[in-house]
């Protein structure tokens, strides 16, 4: 099975996961990323300057493969 990798961008800054997990395709390992952002922001949504948060994934040889965003928009009325 492939390994991939996570970077985690939140409220604290840049986490750079060592650790590679295996998955059995990259729509797999893009799920994995999308329930971890989802985690990330129950824990606390993002603030500014930024109001980003995101994980990105890379395959096993650090290549950028997609990066999922979660940004909160504050509209004036």
């Amino acid at each position: 099975m492939p390994k991939f990798y996570f970077q985690l961008f939140d409220r604290d800054g840049v986490g750079a996961t060592e650790t590679g997990y295996e998955f059995e395709s990259v729509e797999a390992a893009k799920a994995e990323a999308r329930r971890v952002l989802a985690e990330m922001a129950a824990e606390g949504l993002p603030t500014a300057p930024l109001n980003m948060m995101s994980v990105e994934l890379f395959d096993e040889n650090r290549r950028p493969l997609a990066e999922i965003r979660l940004i909160l928009e504050e509209i004036a009325k």
